[in-house]
């Protein structure tokens, strides 16, 4: 069963019990209150003909023997019970009837005579196959001793037809107030079970990692501080949620990129090994040697920084800037990739001069071997042109080849994360990741990397450097 349904059950059952012990309550008290009123009411008149039997007997016109006696016991009786609605009676002090005003006769021994013949007044209610009366009885008292007593007998049957208007109009407007109060209690258990309802449905929601939904409560209460809770612990799990995607997203780019760059110094080291083997002279096997030794070591300087990262959990490319000569550095580059240029069937020209820019050496060689792989790996070109030139306060590196070239679109979105670009085929040569940090990188140095493409034209990379000191960067990984 809902917890709606539960709540109104229990408020019915507890609104009927409320309202039936509210009838008992009245119905008992408006009786009592009526019973005492009416015998209030006849002790007063038994007050009244007293005084006036009395008189009577103080005016001698009768004897106190002949008030009780059968002669003028019934006229006295008549007399007194004129003008009211109720029956009066006369004892004497054997207890017998010996006047009254009606006819009564199963009423003629009751034990309020005896009663009030030992000197206490009696109330006593009767019930008959009709009726039902209230019995008042008194002893009449005369120089210290009882003579007889009146007896008073009121007819209730009045009492009761009001008494059963009562309990109609009772009944009727507790039921009126029993359909106001279900009907309340109705609308209070739709305006509770709301947000409670609103609650459950936003807990499916944060199953299936919906985080969005918000519960709002006008009231000021349990329930409100209940909706405050959910939409605080809602929003805790969120951020905590999209901080363990972006913890996972930032390992993710960070292993990304320098599995990246560890292929560079690799693939180096292979291909010279390769060359090791078609050479004869032994300059020409030291001068590979040499070659592979310098990858090797910048390989275990990449692990090693690679390893002190990890520790440190700083995950960032730094840049150390420094005042180089631009055409030894790219120099060095292309012969480092003398072997895999051979390999691929591509001839260089390389033009430079002596330019000092100011640079991070490693870095900038980095950018240079993702430019120059990339032209190697995807433009299917069979000419490379290196060019290096010197403006006023910049040097500039101009790589072009004769490939295939790309569309507008294509280079538009060069420099985007791969997330942005429209999905193409990743391969184990390519990973989408190599243009997007060179841009990085450079612009940590204060530099600039711009690339000009034609479809079936070719496609030329400039990479820009300050010639004047610029303030070093970081750049996080992700």
């Amino acid at each position: 069963m809902k917890l709606r349904n539960k709540l109104f059950i229990q408020h019915t059952i507890t609104i009927i019990m409320l309202l039936a012990a509210m009838y008992v309550v009245v119905n008992y008290t408006l009786s009592k209150s009526m019973i005492e009123r009416d015998t209030q009411t006849l002790s007063q008149y038994y007050d009244l003909h007293r005084i006036e039997a009395l008189k009577i007997v103080n005016d001698k016109k009768i004897s106190i023997e002949q008030l009780f006696s059968g002669t003028y016991a019934p006229l006295i009786a008549s007399h007194l019970a004129a003008n009211s609605n109720f029956q009066v009676q006369l004892f004497d002090p054997e207890g017998t009837i010996i006047g009254d005003s009606g006819n009564r006769e199963d009423l003629v021994k009751r034990s309020d005579i005896d009663a009030a013949l030992a000197g206490q007044t009696a109330t006593v209610i009767t019930e008959g196959e009709n009726s039902k009366m209230l019995i008042y009885a008194s002893p009449f008292l005369y120089e210290g001793k009882i003579v007889g007593g009146f007896r008073y007998l009121l007819d209730l049957n009045k009492h009761e037809e009001t008494l059963s208007a009562m309990r109609t109009w009772f009944i009727g407007v507790a039921l009126g107030c029993l359909l106001v109060a279900l009907l309340a209690s109705y609308s209070f258990s739709f305006f509770i079970m709301q947000p409670l309802h609103a609650l459950q449905q936003a807990l499916k929601l944060v199953t299936v990692g919906d985080f969005s939904r918000k519960i709002t409560v006008r009231s000021q209460d349990e329930v409100r501080e209940l909706a405050d809770d959910f939409n605080q612990m809602s929003e805790a799990l969120q951020e905590h949620i999209e901080l363990l995607h972006y913890e996972q997203s930032k390992q993710k780019k960070f292993y990304d990129n320098v599995t990246h760059e560890l292929k560079t110094p690799l693939t180096s080291i292979i291909g010279f090994s390769d060359l090791i083997d078609k050479m004869e002279h032994i300059d020409d096997i030291r001068t590979c040697n040499v070659y592979i030794r310098k990858e090797s070591t910048r390989l275990l300087q990449m692990v090693e920084e690679l390893l002190q990262t990890s520790l440190k959990g700083d995950e960032a490319w730094r840049v150390q800037l420094e005042r180089t000569d631009l055409a030894a550095i790219l120099t060095d580059s292309l012969r480092i990739l003398e072997p895999t240029l051979h390999k691929s069937a591509i001839t260089t020209a390389v033009q430079v001069v002596p330019c000092e820019v100011y640079m991070d050496p490693k870095r900038t060689q980095q950018v240079l071997f993702n430019v120059i792989e990339n032209a190697i790996k995807h433009s299917d070109c069979t000419q490379l042109n290196v060019r290096l030139e010197q403006q006023e306060y910049h040097c500039l590196v101009r790589i072009t080849d004769n490939g295939k070239g790309m569309d507008e679109e294509e280079t538009r979105t060069l420099f985007h994360p791969s997330a942005e670009k429209a999905e193409r085929p990743v391969s184990a040569h390519s990973h989408g990741l190599g243009l997007l940090l060179c841009k990085q990188l450079m612009e940590l140095q204060g530099g600039d990397i711009t690339v000009h493409s034609r479809e079936g034209s070719g496609t030329e990379v400039i990479l820009s450097f300050q010639m004047e000191p610029v303030r070093p960067q970081s750049l996080l990984q992700n």
